[in-house]
């Protein structure tokens, strides 16, 4: 009997700490775009090996199986983003101004909400069981709450927002924190630097200011509508699920990124896709070693591919590799049986291991598109670049690699063979790109602890304290006004009016009475007669 009941208290410890380990974790990855699944899907699969229970909700799957992952498609993503009427695209959304830019980002958001409405994926998790206990709900936040209406199903468990999309300007709208570093870090349109002039601050801010006004009062209510035709007319306003986010897990690294002010609750986690390197499949290994004087690569990343932009791009990038036959060019790029005419030193594959072939000591220069990724897994490795950016945050990736003397910039709407030769050469031959590159790499390794294992560190913490609170400024839960301070700056400025009137009335009285005095004595004394002396 005793014997019995101390297996008894022992299989039941281990049946409860086996759960209290084994957590069920709700990934919501929808923004369609690889290099975010790539990101994503990294944090995801080392929840996964560390023995929590991962269901995945993305537009991205893969075949691959992974012992406690599962996929769920959200199917009609992509096809209704990129391909329906009315679909977003990127090379011309790389010629708008940036107003017009934020304009056709946020409808890319309420697209995507309805792309998700359409996929069958999005009923395959609204039919889960109610009584189905997620331990921890993750959602990809840069493209809005779309997503984020299961959370009332599955009783709110704890909400961490992740960006693979540098530090978005409005997290702060969402967990709080310093708006005023809005002024200071440049939006992600613009090519400016911490140094701003004025006029670069205004023009900052305002664009700033757009973009969170614009997606408070027009996207998100559009998004909204959505997300109460999907989970029904009882689901609560979109922009109030976003803010029941414990903490933000934001991809920059002051190394590689801007500086800004952060709240306690927006944890840098930039590179923690970057996994230490595999050896290279043998071809390409081949391929790189029979370089004369090393060996480039170029991707140009996931979302603007090397097939799509154009064929007098295309020519010109073949010319210039052309033309230096002492080194070999690696070049991702999509459709092979487009380029029929390559010289010896260029190899094209549909599909390379970036992050190994980076790390191979005969990669000499890396020309990229500037994502953030992309710019993260160059510095980690020390390699500098030749940047071509297109979209979106990679001009101002591009901005500060420039700034940081780490690559030179190639302007794609000019770009030819002669641009592109001689950009190459620059960083080739000017020692600084890879000094500089290399000395960003040390300050990028040198962490306490590697990102992707900080992410997983901070995902648990919140299992273990889910209704964490102390961590959160307290003014995203000011209105609109409020959390720009503009109401306390209207009431300043309308006392500095108020005051300087006043002030400016007193003075003018106590002027108008000092000359009536003046102006009686003047008086008095004219109309005084004279006294006569008596002889």
């Amino acid at each position: 009997m005793k014997f019995s009941f101390i297996l008894f208290v022992f299989g039941f410890f281990v049946i409860n700490c086996s759960a209290s380990l084994h957590s069920n974790i709700l990934f919501l990855s929808g923004v369609p775009s690889p290099s975010h699944y790539i990101y994503n899907k990294a944090l995801a699969e080392a929840l996964a090996l560390r023995g929590h229970n991962v269901t995945f909700v993305s537009p991205d799957v893969s075949n691959k199986v992974i012992q406690n992952f599962h996929y769920i498609h959200l199917d009609q993503v992509y096809e209704h983003c990129y391909n329906d009427s009315g679909h977003i695209n990127l090379l011309d959304m790389s010629k708008q101004s940036p107003l017009k830019y934020v304009m056709s980002f946020h409808h890319f958001n309420k697209i995507l909400c309805e792309g998700i409405k359409m996929s069958k994926g999005i009923e395959v998790i609204k039919k889960y069981p109610n009584s189905f206990k997620f331990d921890l709900v993750i959602n990809d936040y840069v493209c809005g709450p779309c997503l984020l209406g299961l959370l009332p199903k599955f009783k709110y468990p704890p909400l961490v927002g992740i960006s693979a999309f540098n530090n978005p300007p409005y997290t702060v709208d969402i967990v709080g924190g310093d708006k005023l570093g809005l002024t200071v870090k440049p939006f992600y349109l613009l090519y400016y630097d911490e140094h701003m002039s004025f006029g670069q601050r205004m023009h900052n801010g305002f664009i700033n200011f757009f973009d969170s006004f614009y997606r408070k009062y027009s996207t998100t209510p559009a998004i909204d509508k959505h997300m109460k035709e999907i989970y029904g007319s009882e689901t609560p306003y979109g922009d109030d699920l976003d803010k029941k986010a414990s903490i933000m897990l934001v991809n920059s690294h002051p190394a590689v990124d801007y500086p800004e002010p952060l709240p306690q609750n927006v944890i840098q986690v930039g590179g923690l896709q970057i996994n230490d390197p595999k050896v290279v499949p043998d071809d390409i290994n081949e391929f790189i070693k029979k370089g004369k004087k090393g060996t480039i690569l170029m991707a140009l990343g996931t979302n603007i591919k090397s097939d799509e932009i154009g064929e007098h791009a295309i020519m010109n990038i073949i010319e210039a590799f052309r033309h230096m036959p002492d080194y070999n060019f690696l070049w991702k790029f999509e459709s092979p049986a487009m380029l029929k005419e390559l010289s010896s030193n260029v190899m094209i594959k549909d599909w390379l291991p970036q992050n190994d072939i980076l790390a191979h000591p005969q990669v000499k220069v890396f020309i990229t598109h500037g994502g953030l990724l992309s710019i993260h897994e160059a510095v980690w490795h020390g390699v500098p670049m030749v940047i071509i950016p297109f979209v979106a945050d990679q001009h101002r990736n591009c901005y500060k690699s420039v700034q940081n003397g780490i690559g030179v910039k190639v302007d794609y709407h000019t770009i030819n063979s002669e641009k592109l030769r001689k950009a190459i050469v620059e960083v080739l031959h000017n020692p600084k790109y890879r000094k500089n590159v290399q000395q960003r790499s040390k300050l990028f390794k040198d962490q306490p602890e590697k990102p992707i294992e900080r992410a997983v560190w901070w995902c648990e913490f919140i299992m273990r304290h889910p209704k964490i609170t102390h961590l959160k400024a307290t003014n995203y839960k000011l209105p609109f006004l409020g959390s720009h301070f503009w109401d306390i700056k209207v009431i300043i400025i309308w006392l500095v009016i108020a005051l300087v009137f006043v002030t400016r009335m007193i003075c003018k009285t106590m002027f108008v009475k000092e000359i009536v005095e003046i102006t009686k004595k003047e008086i008095v004394k004219k109309v005084e007669v004279p006294k006569h002396k008596v002889h």
